[in-house]
């Protein structure tokens, strides 16, 4: 077997390693990027359902204050709560600012 042969029978085989090669790795860094989006928007969809509930909460405590004519303790635990909730989302979005400008 001559080496024109040879070259010409591994060439081909070389070519599409070096490509697969490259699209792999795209296309891992791909997934690696969308995976971090999914966790980012399930982790910000589970803080805005806890800020929902917190205002829901202060809402709740609010109308009964109103209907008993006194606060009960209610308003201060929805404000504690809300402003929990409050607290957890801003370093939240602090988080993905301070990712967006590293990247």
């Amino acid at each position: 077997m001559s080496a024109e042969s040879l070259i010409a029978t591994v060439l081909p085989s070389l070519i599409v390693a070096l490509f697969m090669a490259a699209f792999t790795r795209r296309q891992a860094a791909r997934d690696k990027a969308t995976d971090e989006r999914a966790e980012a928007r399930k982790k910000e969809s589970l803080l805005a359902l806890e800020m929902q509930m917190a205002t829901a909460k202060m809402s709740y405590a609010t109308a009964v204050a109103l209907k008993r004519g006194y606060a009960n303790g209610e308003v201060e635990e929805g404000v504690a709560a809300y402003d929990e909730a409050r607290k957890k989302y801003f370093h939240f979005l602090n988080e993905q600012a301070t990712d967006h400008l590293a990247s």
